[in-house]
């Protein structure tokens, strides 16, 4: 059965490290394939550090696979290294019997976030408490740019600027929103 859940895994799942004409999918922080060599085959995860006892009972599972010679896990480095024949087994069924014994399917499906995204979100998170501190907890980001948006809003219609119409709309938005987020 493991076997099984392996092929459809790499099968679906993005290529992109290479041992002559085989291609392996690589999921950064969760399982990462360190190298492929016909026959060798050395993996990466993170989950593994300082799990002495899973690392333990995954080589035990690991290596009772057919066509796995040896296997080493270090519970130090979250790494698993196979010795494998070739012939009788691939590095992507490995690799996605590690997949499967470790229990990750849902993390190598997940996409990551961006470096950009979290930079932005970290960023925002820093002005949001600025603000809070600043005005001694009376306002946070979120209510600053209600009130601008509200404020810019009723302005532009006093001006006789229809243009005010979807600011009152966002200063809507953004409050709702950030209710939710509060809930």
């Amino acid at each position: 059965m493991h076997l099984i859940t392996a092929a459809v895994l790499t099968a679906l799942l993005g290529r992109d490290r290479t041992a002559g004409d085989q291609r392996l999918p690589n999921f950064p922080g969760v399982m990462e394939t360190v190298h492929v060599l016909p026959g060798r085959l050395r993996l990466r995860a993170p989950v593994l550090i300082g799990q002495g006892a899973a690392a333990g009972q995954l080589q035990k599972s690991l290596a009772r696979l057919e066509g796995v010679r040896d296997v080493e896990v270090s519970s130090v480095s979250g790494t698993m290294l196979f010795r494998y024949a070739p012939d009788r087994v691939t590095p992507d069924l490995l690799l996605g019997a590690a997949v499967r014994l470790l229990g990750l399917e849902k993390d190598v499906l997940q996409t990551p976030p961006a470096a950009i995204g979290e930079g932005i979100r970290n960023a925002g998170d820093s002005l949001n408490h600025a603000i809070y501190a600043q005005t001694g907890g009376v306002l946070d980001l979120w209510t600053s740019l209600t009130l601008l948006l509200l404020a810019s809003g009723i302005r532009q219609l006093a001006a006789g600027n229809p243009f005010g119409w979807p600011l009152l709309w966002w200063a809507y938005r953004n409050e709702f929103a950030s209710q939710r987020a509060r809930s």
